[in-house]
């Protein structure tokens, strides 16, 4: 059986009371530890061990059990560990008669994990940071039985990526019996672990100020961004300045009337035509000249402002003041958008031409990487 060991969750409920003169200290520990197994914390989420409790009506060998390494440094020996269980007096764990398995009695079922369950567990979950980064699982257990009756506790850890290691942060989330019990250690002042005090939140307050954190960081990411593009956006606009008294408006067409047809007719002005904003159907459009006072010079020569294209007598009107700006501003950001475009073309076409010739890596015969087969707590 290939097992994984996450020392980071265990159980730390005490022993009870009435059983402190049967129990002996390896006794009691046993018990936490199956319970902690079976309990609503671990079961819900261990994928491996309900595999192994829908197998047989709800009954799991002590053999399998004491293949999770947190069991197993206390006892292998599944006679000592049954006798152990067997004195519990949680109501939690059967022991079948023949002392070789257990089962999560069925007097207590699961509860399901909904946003009820979440509301409620978070509300007797605390977070505290200060301990020390070589601090073991059992020495913080210790710490905080000492505290109050402890449901569940999680060393929170990060991946260093030169070592590939999961590395303890020196923070914890603790999850009590009781809400009471929660509350009573947020209200203790000046809690420390050794000599350091101890920062200590509800978990729901934490995960609020992480979470305000980090939208207050992406606004600020996506304010630097704005501004960026907003400086490189006025940038390619300064670049890109045209010239002014160089647009004309024209109107009165008829639905013949091309592109080619207004090019034709200006050509004999003599100036040289930019663009023409103009589609064959259009009720009006719009022609830009490239240097500065082209179209104030062709408007002197025209007659009323008017120009006969084909049969019909257009009427152009030479665009001043902020009039001639709107567009020509409008021109300009149609230019740097084209321009964005095909430059966002021209990177995707040479990505894709790079990517051409790679292989996609596959496992074995295309199947995902087999799990592991348990996650120990």
């Amino acid at each position: 059986m290939t097992e994984k060991e996450v020392a980071t969750e265990t159980n730390g409920q005490e022993k009870n009371e009435n059983n402190t003169g049967d129990e002996t200290e390896l006794e009691s520990a046993i018990i936490r530890q199956v319970e902690y197994y079976f309990g609503d914390m671990n079961l819900g989420r261990d994928k491996y061990l309900r595999e192994q409790v829908n197998l047989d009506d709800g009954w799991v060998p002590l053999d399998i059990l004491i293949k999770f390494n947190r069991l197993a440094k206390l006892s292998t020996d599944t006679e000592v560990i049954a006798k152990a269980l067997n004195k519990s007096t949680s109501g939690l764990l059967e022991v079948s008669e023949d002392l070789k398995k257990v089962r999560r009695s069925a007097e207590m079922p699961l509860p399901e994990m909904n946003e009820e369950r979440r509301k409620e567990l978070l509300s007797r979950t605390i977070y505290a940071k200060g301990f020390a980064k070589d601090a073991q699982l059992d020495d913080l257990l210790k710490f905080f039985n000492e505290q109050g009756e402890v449901e569940n506790l999680i060393m929170r850890r990060y991946l260093d990526r030169a070592t590939k290691n999961r590395l303890f942060k020196g923070s914890v989330f603790v999850t009590f019996k009781t809400k009471e019990e929660a509350e009573k250690f947020i209200d203790k002042k000046d809690i420390k672990y050794g000599e350091t005090e101890l920062l200590i939140l509800w978990q729901e307050d934490y995960l609020k100020k992480k979470h305000d954190e980090y939208a207050e960081k992406k606004e600020q990411r996506e304010k630097k961004i704005k501004e960026k593009e907003a400086t490189a956006k006025q940038e390619a606009k300064d670049e890109l300045k045209l010239p002014t008294g160089t647009v004309f408006h024209f109107s009165e067409n008829d639905d013949t009337m091309k592109r080619e047809h207004v090019k034709e007719a200006l050509a004999p002005f003599g100036a040289e035509v930019a663009y023409i904003d103009f589609k064959q159907g259009d009720k009006e459009g719009w022609v830009r000249y490239s240097k500065e006072n082209q179209a104030v010079e062709v408007n002197k020569k025209l007659t009323d402002g008017k120009l006969k294209i084909g049969e019909t007598e257009v009427v152009f009107k030479l665009l001043e003041g902020e009039e001639e700006k709107a567009y020509l501003d409008k021109t300009v950001e149609e230019m740097v958008k084209r321009r964005k475009n095909q430059k966002t073309y021209s990177k995707n076409r040479n990505f894709k031409g790079k990517q051409g010739g790679r292989k996609r890596k596959q496992d074995h015969h295309g199947d995902a990487p087999s799990a592991k087969v348990k996650a120990e707590s």
